[in-house]
């Protein structure tokens, strides 16, 4: 598939270094407010056109797909223009800042007939499918409690995750990982929420309480406050499994699952996970589906109705840490579909 990139940041080039490595990608265009910075990148990665201007990428005939890795505010913006361009559409998360905007994404899309996707690249690793799968196998039973955090230290007052205007936050940055890690468990969207914050005008640290159906619950924490750590505990009523880099692993880095089986006497068994790129298997993942024009799967991919839970979740925990009572999630009305039929064909 051919692409072209919405913004010259860290994670653009994080992601196109990893279209540059894949044999079936290709970067065809790169497009940032700066000018002297698209040429840069584009002269970095070997891409044959930069713009400075988002739209004209969006006119270049010869792009197929769009990853958008501008600020959070800006997505639906651009996700939404980039559809009714007749472009796919991977968008790095969160998807949106609102439901409201996430269900606008979703509407074009189905309007448009194209794939969008919101880029949580951890769920093309090897390391989540595995999960899934013992999951799916009922190893550990059934899920009663998920318990997720992901923080690192952040004082630079420069950095846009720290600017309220262009979405920043923890919850929107990294909150999201151990949020719709949970949804992912479960296998069905949070009921309600509880949640504290702390920090003005964001949340620099943000702790919630999930209820999903039957009682089970999940514990997400994120912070720029804290030193750096990241990890996923499952527990189900007849062992449990747990992750000490389930998000983002680099290319280089082998991971372990720890999974115990039994109830009162549990056996643990460490699997072990060889190094993958995670950027360049979702991207080639994304193609795959785009051209096939199938419904996202729930294993091996971000489908939308999780996207859509997980904003409606995120809603509802600000709206929590910001009364200090409990809150209802709400059900998104809009249940997207991505046709099961051959849309698009890239040979």
């Amino acid at each position: 598939m051919k692409w072209g990139i919405l913004s010259a940041g860290r994670i653009a080039r994080r992601f196109a270094g990893a279209l540059a490595a894949s044999p079936t990608e290709q970067t065809v265009a790169i497009a940032a407010r700066d000018p002297a910075r698209a040429v840069m990148f584009a002269a970095d990665f070997g891409i044959p056109r930069a713009y400075s201007d988002y739209t004209a990428l969006l006119a270049d005939p010869e792009v197929e797909a769009v990853y958008i890795a501008l600020p959070n505010a800006l997505h639906a913006e651009w996700s939404i223009a980039s559809l009714q361009a007749g472009k796919h559409v991977l968008c790095e998360k969160p998807m949106a800042t609102t439901l409201a905007d996430g269900l606008a994404m979703v509407a074009a899309a189905q309007a448009n007939r194209r794939l969008l996707m919101e880029a949580f690249m951890y769920r093309f690793h090897p390391q989540t499918i595995t999960v899934q799968r013992l999951l799916a196998d009922g190893v550990i039973g059934e899920v009663q409690q998920v318990r997720g955090s992901f923080a690192f230290w952040l004082d630079d007052a420069a950095n846009i995750r720290l600017d309220p205007a262009l979405g920043g936050g923890a919850l929107y940055d990294i909150g999201c990982y151990p949020l719709s890690y949970a949804r992912m468990a479960f296998g069905s969207r949070p009921q309600m929420a509880s949640a504290f914050s702390a920090g003005e005008p964001i949340d620099l640290s943000l702790s919630g309480l999930l209820r999903f159906a039957a009682d089970r619950f999940a514990t997400i924490t994120c912070s720029f406050r804290s030193a750096w750590n990241q990890r996923v505990e499952i527990i189900g009523d007849a062992g449990w499994i747990h992750l000490e880099l389930p998000f983002n692993p680099t290319p280089e880095q082998a991971t372990t699952i720890a999974v115990a089986r039994g109830g009162r006497h549990v056996t643990v068994e460490t699997i072990t996970i060889p190094p993958a790129d995670h950027f360049q298997l979702e991207a080639e993942g994304f193609a795959r589906l785009a051209a096939a024009g199938e419904p996202i799967p729930a294993i091996g991919a971000m489908p939308l109705t999780e996207s859509l839970d997980n904003l409606a979740a995120m809603e509802a925990l600000f709206a929590s840490a910001n009364t200090a009572t409990h809150s209802v999630i709400l059900e998104p009305a809009l249940a997207p579909e991505w046709p099961a039929r051959t849309l698009v064909r890239h040979e």
